[in-house]
């Protein structure tokens, strides 16, 4: 009996420590100075975070995070002007950060820094103009920078920068208002760029495409326009959220957008205080937010764990689903697919991308009762661990 105890004391104790899905929990603070409008890049399986602003002073300093051990320790600063509202991508092992504010009202120096060495080098300043409040994101080996305020006013520019030549190459312009302090993230392979400030308040979305080299409209964020909000990515879902809005009001919701059905669905609110300002980085698919600027400056961190299929690998999408009918339904529908899926699994999914149904595939006509379900939108998946599939969603009605 003793053991007995022992053990579900043990269970229960372990079970505290498991982070629930679409939930926020409080992690050791940032170590450096509170600041906002930093930038933070993942190398690896590590988190850096470089520069920002405290009230009084730009930053230099760069700090690498321990996730294992929720640490903060202070490395190498960074050797040119101290700056906030910089851009920060990486790729290959390597970590690129330039543009931003500091002694200098805008600048367009980029710089690498090895992880390894712990050094910092100089590369080609990005050709565009000298700029703060830019977007800055990688991709397929290449990264992308563009927008912010220059000191002739917003661009809409994009360029795309090679590490192997290092050399900047213009691409086309963004084709939403030119505009500063955007959010942007990537996913399956696209560039979105959404939010920021035009002398207004924005909530549209773009999504670049560096293969066709080319710009498109996507659904509009779903929260309230806003500007200086903060964004990640995990698995091919990315999330924006936080900034200030055009209620004049510090935000603290935050949306998750499915690429592949190009719909945006609120998640669980940010658990710290409503702010601007905030960095965001993702490690084994957990995002962390913090710092940034609510009438104080932040080192707050909070850890993000999202719902469960955020993050599966979702990197081959093959569209084998068929038909969904009938649509809208009530008590039975069926999936059609085009061929038989083997050792597959079709699942149902709410708007908020909580698995509600979960079947094995046996042959290419699937039945499913969904009276149980609510009346609302909901998503079809077939999954086999190696290829994603996803229908367009269909409608429960009562």
């Amino acid at each position: 009996m003793k053991n007995l105890f022992l053990t579900i004391l043990f269970l229960t104790s372990t079970l505290l420590f498991i982070a629930q899905p679409n939930t926020w929990i409080k992690m050791t603070d940032y170590t450096g100075n509170a600041v906002s409008a930093a930038s933070a890049f993942i190398v690896g399986n590590t988190a850096y975070l470089c520069g920002g602003y405290d009230g009084s002073s730009y930053k230099v300093s760069l700090h690498r995070y321990n996730q294992p051990f929720d640490v903060w320790e202070k490395i190498t600063d960074f050797p040119a002007m101290p700056r906030n509202k910089a851009v920060s991508f990486a790729i290959g092992g390597k970590a690129y950060y330039g543009t931003g504010q500091g002694l200098l009202q805008y600048s367009q120096d980029f710089w690498k820094f090895d992880t390894v060495t712990l050094t910092w080098t100089q590369i080609a300043d990005i050709t565009g103009a000298p700029r703060n409040g830019a977007c800055g994101v990688s991709t397929n080996g290449k990264g992308y920078v563009g927008l912010g305020q220059s000191s002739t006013g917003l661009l809409n520019d994009w360029w795309e920068y090679n590490p192997t030549t290092n050399t900047w190459a213009s691409k086309p312009n963004f084709i939403g208002t030119a505009r500063k302090q955007a959010s942007a993230f990537v996913a399956t392979g696209k560039c979105y760029v959404t939010c920021g400030n035009d002398g207004g308040y924005k909530n549209d979305t773009y999504a670049f495409d560096p293969l066709l080299n080319t710009w498109t409209s996507k659904a509009s964020f779903a929260g309230t326009p806003r500007y200086d909000a903060t964004s990640f990515v995990i698995g091919n879902s990315g999330f924006v959220g936080l900034g200030y809005d055009n209620t004049l009001a510090y935000k603290n919701d935050v949306w998750q957008y499915n690429a592949y059905t190009n719909v945006w669905a609120q998640m669980t609110d940010f658990a710290g205080t409503a702010r601007e300002g905030a960095i965001a980085f993702v490690l084994n698919n957990e995002a962390y937010v913090g710092l940034g600027y609510d009438n104080l400056f932040k080192n707050d961190i909070w850890k993000y764990t999202p719902n469960i299929g955020v993050g599966i690998n979702e990197s081959i999408v093959i569209n084998n689903i068929q038909n969904v009918y009938p649509n809208p339904a009530k008590e039975i529908i069926t999936v059609l697919l085009k061929e038989n899926t083997p050792n597959s699994t079709l699942k149902i999914i709410n708007m908020q991308g909580l698995v509600l149904l979960e079947q094995q595939i046996t042959d290419n006509v699937q039945k499913i009762n969904i009276s149980d379900l609510a009346q609302g939108a909901y998503y079809i998946t077939v999954s086999n661990g190696q290829h994603f599939n996803t229908s367009k969603r269909f409608i429960k009605i009562d």
